[in-house]
């Protein structure tokens, strides 16, 4: 497990990679231990996760969607298809650092991608949150949604082109690995989550 002042260096890191600080990557360790705890950062975001689950729950039931499984069932589903993004994700980086050569790169990318995680999670929970407490409607909260979730892409664009010092066209080219591979698992997730069935 990181030690306290690791996780408290990464998360000043990627906050001051969402900053554009030219100092950004001087918080982070990169050592293939630093590596393998920056997973941990998945403690840290399930949390909001939670907050996200609930909130679209309620969301469907609002808009009278029929759901054919239990509220317990529908958060297994995603928590698994969360937990599948975090294993298939590193691994299809491995084959996109071959394709780019930024092979070098790859664990530093991983671990700044992996802490990041938990601020883009504290993020995208935050219109969930807002219509959990009825300060937002469902349809101010599905704007809002839309407007974190082109904000969480302009940052990963950003930690890619920080991390690998490469070409906003690659950088880009790695946001759409990762659309891919998300639509692929929510794709297979739908399949199980019974929405609509």
């Amino acid at each position: 497990m990181p030690t306290t002042s690791e996780i408290i260096a990464a998360l000043i890191g990627v906050w001051k990679i969402a900053r554009r600080d030219p100092t950004a990557m001087q918080g982070f360790e990169f050592s293939a231990d630093a590596f393998w705890r920056s997973f941990a950062a998945i403690i840290f975001t399930i949390p909001f996760y939670l907050v996200f689950i609930t909130a679209e729950w309620r969301m469907i039931a609002d808009a009278a969607v029929s759901v054919s499984n239990s509220m317990a069932e529908y958060a297994l589903i995603e928590l698994l298809s969360y937990g599948a993004f975090w294993v298939l994700y590193p691994l299809a980086m491995v084959g996109v650092c071959r394709v780019f050569s930024l092979t070098g790169a790859f664990a530093a990318y991983i671990t700044v991608y992996n802490w990041a995680s938990v601020l883009v999670a504290a993020l995208i929970s935050l219109p969930y949150v807002l219509f959990s407490l009825g300060i937002a409607s469902g349809e101010a909260a599905a704007f809002m949604i839309l407007i974190a979730f082109i904000t969480t892409l302009m940052y990963r664009w950003q930690i890619a082109l920080t991390v690998f010092a490469t070409t906003p066209s690659i950088a880009g080219a790695i946001i759409g690995v990762e659309l891919v591979l998300a639509f692929v698992i929510n794709l297979t997730a739908s399949v199980f989550l019974g929405i609509g069935a």
